[in-house]
């Protein structure tokens, strides 16, 4: 029997100052590509109207998982995921992304691969605290990809991958870089 290749994906965080200064940078670590996602690609395959892609969801998660990083159960995304916890609106629209074709050793192409590569900016000022006249920062924990199926009674959200990370405090003059990598 021959084994299907699974899809996978990867996420990178590069948090830089107003100066330009590394603040952080998380490394590479893998997300989870939840099942809408995998609903979204037979869609498309069978020709369903989709949209692919539509929008970069970020928000602050669940202040719980802080304490759940040093145990051996540290929060984790799973493929049944569907929504984010504690979404930020509005989302990164992906218009505002950069997406390109990665071929295997990581560099840019124009013709289509099994690899796509989006790279989000959460800009300064994106997003703003939740409440400036006690928290400076947004405590970011959790993202995800979604596309749109056109249902004809509105478009409804599918989430394609999830992440669940440690807290990072984003102050309104930071800007995070978000790398994420599929490969199909």
């Amino acid at each position: 029997m021959e084994r299907f290749k699974l899809i996978k994906g990867i996420y990178r965080d590069i948090l830089t100052g107003p100066a330009n200064q590394l603040l952080y940078d998380s490394g590479w670590h893998h997300n989870t590509i939840v099942d809408n996602g995998r609903i979204l690609l037979a869609g498309l395959i069978k020709q369903d109207t989709f949209t692919g892609i539509h929008h970069l969801a970020v928000g602050q998660g669940n202040e719980s998982w802080d304490a759940q990083w040093n145990t051996e159960t540290p929060p984790t995304s799973t493929t049944s995921d569907f929504k984010l916890v504690n979404p930020h609106e509005p989302p990164i629209e992906v218009g505002d992304m950069t997406l390109t074709y990665l071929d295997d050793q990581d560099n840019v192409v124009t013709t289509p691969t099994t690899r796509l590569q989006l790279t989000a900016t959460l800009a300064a000022g994106y997003p703003p605290p939740p409440n400036p006249s006690q928290l400076k920062t947004y405590p970011l924990r959790e993202f995800g990809l979604f596309g749109i199926f056109n249902s004809g009674s509105g478009d409804t959200p599918y989430m394609i991958n999830s992440v669940i990370h440690p807290v990072i405090h984003k102050d309104e003059s930071a800007t995070l870089t978000r790398i994420i990598r599929l490969s199909f």
